[in-house]
């Protein structure tokens, strides 16, 4: 007697376009894996997507622009395109090659593995970085200096957030627990669930503050929506209908010690690494920067005679907010950087433009009180200048702090 269950046209082919389905978003989660900025294979794919963009394509202006901190280029955007198409071949393969019709759930709770331990990596990895002005240090003079409506929105982004250690701090340590939930079992889906929630937040900021991480971000929530997809019913339940509901469990099913042993220490191992390479961040200082703040120019002078402040080529502030490096703001509010050599032994400060070899200026410099007075050769010209230093706890931004009460609210 023939016991097997009877199957519909129509029922074949519904199971067929879920199954399709299925495949394309585990082989499209592969794929951007593979080829990540994390990946080191990420390199070699682009080289094949640029080649394909200008051969078949025929896309010549897309370039693979490297080193620019940017993930979303064009190239990034084809390659997203180029995915999608492979994940659709793949899906395609798979399904016509599987003559049994296989509900590939094994292979649906594997890809749930890896795609919680690479979002748990990325998690990690961005949360440390928080947690000690490595993402967001805080902010420079020359930041400080910048008029906001002059700042780029990213600008805006970087500036709120290096105004505020405890805030980063906060947002790095959200990051880095979904990152350690994720790394569980028993605490997947709430840690995916932990982990979208601030990944949403993360994704909202790039979108309308036009940082260039929108693809990855992106693609960071959207495995976090994947990692709860098998649960999706059971969360429906209990969050909407109200109702008794349990999440699965995926047990390990090695029969053998020696494996269920192996499978412990090996992930054990990947997780000290990935805390490890990612705290390394937690270690990070920056370099100090001798005779740090912004000199307001309060008197200019050029071979013993005074140059108004009116003068488009006089100066009007030194900004001294990296080593090594010195910006010049010139009454037109136009802006000059030069490389610097600041000792402060010798009390001297040495300005060399950065395509030249030539010394610019050799000045001396020496305190009095709140007046530091610049004084030496510019070229073939003899200056002085006094200037007032404003360090940056002397900004509102800065000196402001925190406070439980206030009668009026302290913004201007």
């Amino acid at each position: 007697m023939n016991t097997k269950p009877i199957t519909f046209p129509n029922q074949r082919k519904h199971n067929a376009v879920l199954s399709f389905l299925h495949l394309f978003v585990i082989s499209y989660g592969y794929l951007f894996i593979f080829t990540s900025q994390f990946s080191p294979l990420a390199g070699i794919h682009k080289s094949g997507v640029l080649w394909l963009c200008k051969n078949v394509f025929q896309q010549t202006q897309v370039e693979y622009i490297t080193m620019t901190g940017s993930g979303d280029t064009t190239l990034d955007y084809w390659i997203v395109l180029v995915n999608i198409g492979l994940a659709v071949v793949a899906a395609l393969v798979i399904l016509l090659a599987d003559k049994k019709q296989r509900t590939f759930k094994d292979l649906h709770w594997f890809t749930v593995v890896v795609a919680r331990y690479y979002v748990a990596m990325i998690m990690l990895s961005y949360g440390f970085a928080k947690l000690h002005d490595g993402q967001f240090p805080a902010n420079t003079i020359g930041r400080l200096e910048e008029r906001v409506g002059d700042m780029s929105p990213m600008g805006v982004v970087w500036t709120m957030m290096g105004a505020s250690t405890g805030y980063t701090f906060v947002s790095g340590l959200l990051e880095v627990i979904g990152g350690l939930l994720l790394l569980f079992r028993r605490t997947k889906t709430f840690g995916a669930l932990f982990s979208m929630t601030v990944m949403i937040n993360v994704a909202l900021l790039n979108f309308f503050y036009d940082v260039p991480v929108k693809i990855f971000s992106s693609h960071i929530v959207l495995f976090c929506f994947f990692i709860v997809s098998g649960d999706a019913i059971a969360l429906y339940r209990f969050f909407v209908l109200h109702q008794p509901s349990q999440l699965r469990f995926q047990k390990r099913t090695s029969d053998k010690k020696w494996k269920r042993i192996t499978l412990t220490a090996f992930k054990w191992l990947v997780m000290a690494f990935f805390i490890s390479s990612s705290s390394s961040a937690l270690f990070y200082t920056p370099p100090a920067v001798p005779m740090e703040g912004a000199y307001t120019i309060n008197q200019y002078i050029i071979n013993n005679q005074e140059i108004p402040c009116n003068d488009s080529m006089g100066w009007k502030k030194i900004l001294i907010s990296y080593p090594g490096r010195t910006n010049i703001i010139l009454n037109n509010d136009s802006i000059k950087a030069f490389q610097s050599f600041l000792d402060t032994g010798k009390k001297t400060l040495i300005l060399r433009k950065t395509d030249e070899q030539n010394i610019y200026a050799y000045l001396h410099y020496r305190v009095q009180k709140d007046t530091i007075i610049f004084s030496g050769n510019k070229g073939s010209e003899f200056v002085k200048i006094k200037t007032t230093r404003k360090k940056k706890e002397d900004y509102p931004l800065n000196k402001r702090g925190f406070h439980w009460v206030n009668e009026y609210p302290f913004n201007r």
